[in-house]
């Protein structure tokens, strides 16, 4: 995979890496969906922490590619396993909003307590590793930017991570700030339906991916497909 090869100048090469990454976030997918129930049934600060934790990994992640990882990566990603573990973090997520009901002792616990934001934190890195769009891009288009990157040494390799962590960072922050300003919008009644509505959309998430690693994993075992 270490092919994937970028022939652009390091100016071009950090501007398309900027835009991909900026135009891969703001498809909605798990990220946006568990972040914008965070930011609605709790409070500003759990939605902050859970996307710092997926930020955080994205470091990581290149970080490993940088050093050679990623044929590793991309056995790790492409195991049903990550379907399964996944679906059932999404079911958690989403069972677990769908009787939750916001109170001021729920939002000054998270204020007041570290473990919460560790848990966000934990949680956001989470349900990236369980999304295997998430694995597909960082050993398809991440893998080359990162090499093309390398031609420039470690500069290029600085610029590019900035520019991909750039583009996320650009979608999460106005996220951010929709969030804080639509939930001042919303009647305590509307916040609840919404809350309701995007935990069955994690539910159903979560059960498709426990559903395709079941299938994967019965395939590899020699079960009827």
């Amino acid at each position: 995979m270490t092919n994937l090869t970028l022939p652009l100048s390091l100016e071009a090469l950090v501007i398309t890496g900027f835009l991909v990454s900026f135009a891969t976030v703001v498809i909605p997918g798990p990220i946006t969906l568990v972040a914008t129930h965070l930011g609605l049934a709790h409070r500003l600060a759990a939605a902050f922490w859970f996307l710092l934790g997926a930020t955080l990994l994205d470091a990581l992640l290149f970080a490993a590619l940088a050093a050679g990882a990623g044929p590793s990566l991309a056995r790790l990603g492409a195991l049903p396993a990550v379907e399964i573990f996944g679906g059932f973090v999404l079911l958690w997520g989403g069972l677990t909003s769908a009787r939750h009901r916001p109170s001021a002792h729920s939002r000054l616990h998270l204020l007041n307590n570290g473990r919460p934001r560790l848990r966000y934190l934990l949680l956001g890195m989470g349900v990236s590793l369980a999304n295997p769009h998430y694995w597909l891009w960082w050993v398809t288009a991440g893998l080359a930017f990162v090499e093309a990157a390398r031609t420039y040494g470690e500069p290029g390799l600085l610029w590019m991570l900035g520019a991909l962590i750039g583009g996320v960072v650009c979608w999460y922050a106005p996220l951010l700030y929709a969030l804080h300003h639509g939930k001042t919008l919303l009647t305590p009644r509307a916040e609840v339906l919404v809350v309701k509505v995007l935990a069955v959309v994690l539910v159903a998430l979560g059960l498709a991916l426990v559903g395709l690693g079941g299938y994967r994993l019965g395939l590899r075992w020699g079960l009827p497909g």
